[in-house]
C-alpha cells in the first residue's frame, strides 16, 4: 500500500439508500460499500455508520477478509496517521482502534462489497481543524442528515467550508469536487449521499455537526453510476 502524502483519497459511492425515521437507540441496518481493485493502486473509502462491533483496524480488515490495509487520516498532521497492514505469515501489525461514524481507506485485493450491519449509534462529530498548510478533513454524511443531498449543501451546512471532493475508486482518482468561489458560488457541485466518506477542506477550526444541525432520516432512494450503497435501517 503507498502511503497517500498530499490529498486524502476518499470513495466515491453512488447510492441506493433507504432509511425509515427511527429512535437510533431502536434501530439496526446495514450499509453496503462497493469497492474495486484496479490495474493500479486498489485504494478503496468505507465509513463505520452502524455499530458493526468493530472496534480495531484488524477487525474490519478480516471482516472484509481481501483486505490487506486500513489507514486513517490525521487531520492535525495532514498525513496519514496511523495504518494497519496484513503481513504473511505474521499478521496484522500497526494496529489501531477505530471510531464509529469515521471514514476509512482500505486497500483490497479483490473486488468486495462491504458490509456495515448494526445498531444505529449515535451521530459523529467531527472536530474539523485548519493547519499551517493543507486542511483536509475526513468527515462521512452523518445518517440523520438526508437532507444533505448536494456537496454544496453540505460545505454550507458547515459553515467554514470551501471544498468538498469524492474518490473515484474505479479511476483512483478525484472523482468530482465542488468549490466555494466568491461572489459566484460553488463550482462543481455534485450529488452526496448519507453514509458517504468525504474529504472536506475548511477555513476555520469548526465542530460539526453541532447540535443546532441536522434532521430526522427520511426515505431516500436513489440509482446512478452502476454503483450502489444500500443502507436499511428498520425500526426494532
Amino acid at each position: 500500500m503507498k502511503k497517500l502524502i498530499a490529498i486524502i483519497a476518499i470513495l466515491a459511492l453512488a447510492t441506493t439508500a433507504f432509511a425509515t425515521e427511527s429512535d437510533p437507540s431502536a434501530t439496526v441496518g446495514f450499509v453496503k460499500y462497493e469497492c474495486v481493485t484496479t490495474a493500479g493502486t486498489n485504494f478503496n473509502f468505507v465509513a463505520l455508520p452502524m455499530d458493526a462491533g468493530y472496534t480495531m483496524a484488524s477487525d474490519l480488515g478480516d471482516a472484509i477478509g481481501s483486505c490487506n490495509a486500513v489507514a486513517e487520516w490525521d487531520a492535525s498532521t495532514q498525513a496519514w496517521g496511523q495504518q494497519a497492514s496484513y503481513i504473511v505469515p505474521i499478521g496484522w501489525l500497526d494496529d489501531f482502534a477505530l471510531e464509529s461514524g469515521h471514514a476509512y481507506m482500505i486497500n483490497v485485493t479483490a473486488d468486495v462489497d462491504v458490509y456495515i450491519a448494526g445498531d444505529l449509534p449515535a451521530d459523529p462529530i467531527f472536530n474539523l481543524v485548519t493547519t499551517a498548510g493543507t486542511n483536509f478533513n475526513f468527515i462521512m454524511v452523518p445518517l440523520s442528515m438526508s437532507s444533505l443531498t448536494m456537496a454544496g449543501a453540505l460545505g454550507d451546512d458547515i459553515g467554514v467550508c470551501n471544498a468538498v471532493a469524492s474518490w473515484d475508486p474505479t479511476t483512483q482518482a478525484w472523482g468530482q469536487q465542488a468549490s466555494y468561489i466568491i461572489p459566484i458560488g460553488w463550482l462543481g457541485d455534485f450529488a452526496i449521499d448519507i453514509g458517504q466518506p468525504l474529504m472536506v477542506n475548511v477555513t476555520a477550526d469548526t465542530p460539526w455537526p453541532t447540535a443546532d444541525k441536522g434532521v430526522i432520516i427520511k426515505p431516500v432512494n436513489v440509482e446512478k453510476n452502476n454503483q450502489s450503497k444500500t443502507i436499511k435501517a428498520i425500526r426494532r
